[in-house]
């Protein structure tokens, strides 16, 4: 069995033209001592055909196309397959940066106590490419679980998990929309040892077939909040099934006694010249837009600009890792 170091996991379904960008970047940046392995859901838009000539083509090391139950399900098959010591997922329709990748492979095997190693991601949505966001909130929710074990969320685009610590995270879950919100709940509430890239790994390219958009049209538009907050209460021992943790639960007591206080706190710092959370960084991407009656920037500019964000923060952020050794002494070889 080929000796590889890191297994790209990637999952995709009707999404091949996105899925060409991410294919092209990925196989380009591939290194000797990691394979590409591929879990296609049994599309119909020929994704199939395409897999299977990368394939011949010695371009992607392993790869299935059949009928799944979503994609939990595609990346607990790619995950199962992979040889790698360390497995990076990989999205169909999102942005990486392979240069900070490496640098994480390299953290991460150099220090075998750390389970699970995550970091910066970005979001730019395909109809606004002028502007990107940093996910700032992810970045205090990891150092809320370092400094205080806190329950919480993290994206699942920049996560690398090594295979053998899947034994104590476990797998995806199968009944869940938000696979990365389930998958961080729970590992943050377990003996997990996580690590943080200060680079930015990766960018969600929000698009009119991201699984969050879909998720939350028409009667649904609320459903990925509530999905996450039915994991949340599940995970945090902090609620329980006595009354006032219900309570807690289904009326945000503290939402209505902060809501009207905001404003104030706005006008006190303001006077105090205090520093205010504004919300998470945005960033000109320079992408300059087309003309108002254009059609929307094509797929292909929209990775390069996603691609040239991540190389101009990287190159002004030096990349730091976060993270505090598991004290288990672990006995799986």
């Amino acid at each position: 069995m080929p000796d590889y170091k890191l297994s790209y996991v990637l999952t995709t379904y009707n999404k091949l033209p996105y899925l060409k960008q991410v294919i092209e970047r990925l196989v380009a940046a591939r290194q000797p001592d990691e394979e590409i392995v591929v879990a296609d859901g049994g599309s119909k838009d020929g994704t199939p055909e395409y897999l299977q000539g990368l394939f011949d083509a010695g371009l992607i090391q392993q790869y299935v196309s059949e009928r799944d139950k979503g994609e939990a399900h595609g990346f607990n098959k790619a995950m199962l397959r992979a040889k790698g010591e360390l497995l990076k997922l990989i999205t169909d329709d999102d942005a990486f940066c392979y240069p900070a990748i490496r640098e994480a492979k390299v953290f991460m095997l150099a220090h075998p106590e750390v389970d699970v190693l995550t970091g910066n991601t970005g979001l730019i949505h395909l109809e606004k490419l002028g502007t990107a966001t940093l996910y700032d909130d992810v970045a205090d929710n990891f150092r809320r679980w370092l400094a205080h074990k806190e329950v919480v969320w993290m994206i699942g685009l920049p996560l690398i998990i090594r295979r053998t610590s899947l034994a104590i995270t476990g797998l995806f879950n199968t009944g869940v929309v938000q696979v990365d919100t389930e998958f961080t709940y729970r590992i943050t509430g377990l003996n997990v040892s996580l690590a943080w890239s200060t680079a930015v790994l990766s960018v969600r390219l929000e698009n009119p077939q991201s699984n969050f958009r879909v998720m939350n049209q028409g009667n649904g538009r609320s459903a990925s909040t509530e999905e996450a907050d039915r994991m949340r209460y599940y995970y945090d021992k902090r609620f329980g099934n006595d009354v006032g943790s219900i309570l807690s639960q289904r009326i945000p007591y503290g939402e209505w006694l902060k809501k009207p206080l905001r404003p104030l706190k706005r006008i006190l710092f303001s006077m105090m010249n205090r520093p205010q959370y504004e919300g998470n960084a945005q960033f000109a991407t320079g992408y300059v837009p087309m003309p108002v009656d254009a059609p929307v920037a094509d797929l292909a500019t929209a990775f390069v600009v996603a691609d040239k964000f991540m190389v101009d923060y990287n190159a002004v952020h030096p990349t730091e890792f976060l993270f505090q050794a598991n004290q288990i002494t672990k006995v799986l070889a």
